[in-house]
């Protein structure tokens, strides 16, 4: 009889030769007629974050002006490496289950090879450690129906035995969106397991359309994968064959960075620069005659409709989702829009390349008037995204983007989307709108951390404060007037025109005050003993928290004492960067202020000192200590509140307290303005 330590050594042994095998499956199809596994064939993925997000120092002094380096990404490895829980989103054909298995396979192995990686376009290349030691991994299908628990047993049956005492664990949660609404329960299972199961780690991987609404736990880091870079492709097609790909520039072309189509335009070569050509080329490689290729695009499209459940042909969703588009081509548009009204996720991939090739036809419009006429706000909001140049029907669609944004509809992702659309045609929204801020005694400052202690009575006389940040839009007509220098990538990009101005110093958001303040009283707006200026810390969080009171060890938010969802573009939302002002109503101050808690932050007039650890000026505020100082040396850093978008809920509130040096400058720290008479 087989003792319990052998039944269990042969439970383990059977796992990792499982795990093995994931080496061995095919990754991509040669010219030469070869396949690569996806021991052989796999190319490192990059996600959305930089070395510059990393070190919260991403600030930069402004010296000479030089241009902003390029922006040095991490690979996918380093954030699993570098996060217990983790979530990388991806869309379909993205790479995410050939990370997924690979790095299973690799670990499974006995170890993480140290490689070189291609981290930008521009040619930085940085070594790519793990570095953790030995580690198991569970790989874990993810199946609707199951709970968390429940996959994780039929995956590695008795895990306390199977892993060994000085070996760490990696779950890893594959296709999380296909648990429908009851992937943030899986979620918020699988991070109880790890907090429960320190030496655990979870990596969850989700679709990007599902993942715009599925509720991640806040103690889940969020990532997106990146597109393969030009250079990753060129690489990778000399490793492969060689030889640069002199007869093959489709798999250079924008069509080829989805790691899927990149397969697709190694197999059929040419010179296509569009996705639907590479598709096209692919197909008339695998059939070689129309009859079949129609036959192959009508089953795909059965498939992705649900009518087949023979994913077997294509066992890429992004394939059949490619051939699914270029079925309906010849088809009514009305039958892709009841689709996409059924299941937005899955669709949305297929309508974005239909529409792709309607539009080389000249005949999209008919499309987008289908999804319109549709009356699904997702609908209407795809549509938005397809209309190019002036269109009648941004007058028809306007109305509804503005709707989403200010009453918060649809996720947070959506929402972004929606408001670069707005963006890009004319925010109709005044942006420069002022709250009025009712003088009073308030309670200042928190007991919740070191600097911002401790809370105490601070009196301020009434004011008037910007409902938003400063937008690009608005701090790019006083560049324009004024020809001051001003390095930021957002400045001519029509879709970001309704997100803060950021890369501004403390004397660029002075100099602006000072600018509009002329302006507005050249216009009658402000009185001529008004001026326009930067808040005193004081007034920042006077307008950002009202009258709230300090309760106990709360953090005090613009909305309350509780941290909520969908509330401010912080940490926590996952964008990682700025986006469109007031997309997050649910989060506005007691005043109606919007983005007082993420965003960016804010700069104030009151000093901080020259420690970045601990402020010269602590509390309490007293007003004639020199704290407001305009003119204190380049040294002595200035307040920044409000955290920004990659600032935790912990930062992200009403009291936490930053600074920098005032002639400091980042992606991250922007501001809004004051009114007040000249005497306060």
């Amino acid at each position: 009889m087989t003792d319990t330590k052998d039944d269990k050594a042969s439970l383990r042994a059977k796992l990792l030769i499982n795990t093995k095998a994931f080496g061995e499956e095919p990754l991509l199809s040669l010219p030469n007629g070869a396949v690569a596994t996806l021991e052989q064939g796999y190319i490192p993925l990059l996600v959305n974050f930089s070395f510059e997000d990393k070190a919260a120092k991403g600030l930069r002094k402004l010296k000479d002006q030089a241009e902003p380096e390029p922006a040095v990404y991490f690979s996918a490895l380093e954030l699993v490496r570098d996060n217990a829980t983790l979530a990388l989103i991806g869309e379909t054909g993205s790479g995410k289950s050939t990370f997924a298995k690979h790095l299973a396979f690799s670990l499974a192995q006995g170890d993480i090879p140290k490689n070189d990686v291609v981290r930008n376009d521009q040619g930085a290349v940085h070594p790519e450690e793990w570095g953790i030691g030995k580690v198991l991994p569970i790989f874990v299908k993810v199946t609707a129906g199951l709970s968390f628990y429940t996959q994780l047993a039929h995956a590695a049956p008795d895990l306390s035995a199977l892993q060994e005492p000085d070996e760490a664990l990696l779950i890893i949660l594959d296709g999380v969106e296909a648990a429908g609404r009851e992937a943030s329960v899986i979620l918020e299972d699988a991070a109880a397991f790890q907090l429960h199961n320190p030496k655990t780690r979870i990596l969850a991987l989700i679709e990007s359309q599902a993942a715009k609404r599925i509720s991640l736990p806040s103690v889940f880091a969020r990532h997106e994968l990146l597109p393969f870079l030009k250079t990753q492709r060129l690489q990778a097609v000399t490793r492969f064959t060689g030889c640069a790909p002199a007869g093959n520039a489709s798999v250079l072309s924008k069509g080829a960075a989805n790691p899927a189509q990149f397969v697709m335009a190694m197999k059929g070569g040419g010179q296509e620069d569009t996705t639907e050509g590479i598709v096209d080329r692919w197909l008339e490689k695998l059939t070689e005659d129309e009859k079949t290729a129609d036959l192959l695009c009508g089953l795909a499209y059965d498939s992705v409709a649900g009518h087949s459940d023979d994913g077997g042909l294509f066992p890429v969703v992004r394939a059949r989702q490619l051939l699914a588009a270029r079925y309906l081509a010849e088809k009514a548009p009305e039958i892709a829009a009841s689709q996409f009204t059924k299941d937005p996720d899955l669709w949305t991939p297929v309508v974005l390349s239909l529409a792709a090739r309607l539009n080389a036809k000249f005949t999209s419009g008919s499309l987008i008037e289908a999804l319109v006429a549709s009356g699904d706000l997702r609908g209407v909001l795809l549509s938005a995204g397809l209309l190019s140049g002036q269109s009648p029907l941004q007058q028809k669609i306007m109305p509804h983007l503005l709707d989403i944004i200010e009453r918060g509809l649809l996720s947070a992702a959506e929402r972004e989307v929606a408001g670069r659309i707005v963006s890009r045609w004319g925010d109709t929204r005044d942006l420069e709108a002022l709250a009025d801020v009712p003088g009073g005694t308030f309670t200042f400052g928190s007991s919740t951390h070191p600097n911002s202690a401790p809370p105490h009575c601070v009196e301020v006389a009434g004011f008037k404060i910007g409902l938003y940040p400063v937008t690009n839009r608005a701090y790019a007509g006083f560049i324009e007037e004024t020809g001051r220098l001003w390095q930021s990538q957002d400045r001519s990009n029509a879709e970001r025109q309704s997100a803060p101005a950021t890369d501004l110093t403390w004397r660029d958001a002075r100099a602006y005050c000072d600018w509009l303040t002329g302006k507005w009283r050249s216009h009658g707006r402000i009185g001529t003993d008004e001026i326009v200026r930067l808040p005193t810390e004081p007034e920042w969080e006077r307008a950002a928290r009202g009258d709230q009171m300090e309760e106990g060890a709360a953090v005090v938010y613009p909305w309350g004492h509780l941290w909520a969802d969908d509330v401010a573009n912080s940490e926590e939302t996952g964008f990682n960067d700025t986006c469109t002002v007031g997309l997050f109503p649910k989060g506005r101050s007691p005043y109606g202020c919007y983005d007082m808690a993420g965003q960016v932050w804010e700069w104030c007039t009151t000093l901080w000192g020259d420690d970045m650890a601990t402020p010269s000026f602590r509390y309490p505020y007293w007003l004639n200590d020199g704290r407001e100082d305009r003119d204190a040396a380049p040294s002595i850093r200035r307040v920044l509140r409000g955290g920004c978008f990659s600032s935790g809920k912990l930062k992200a509130c009403c009291t936490y307290r930053g600074s920098l040096e005032p002639d400091g400058f980042w992606r991250g720290n922007g501001f809004r303005i004051v009114v007040s008479n000249k005497s306060h």
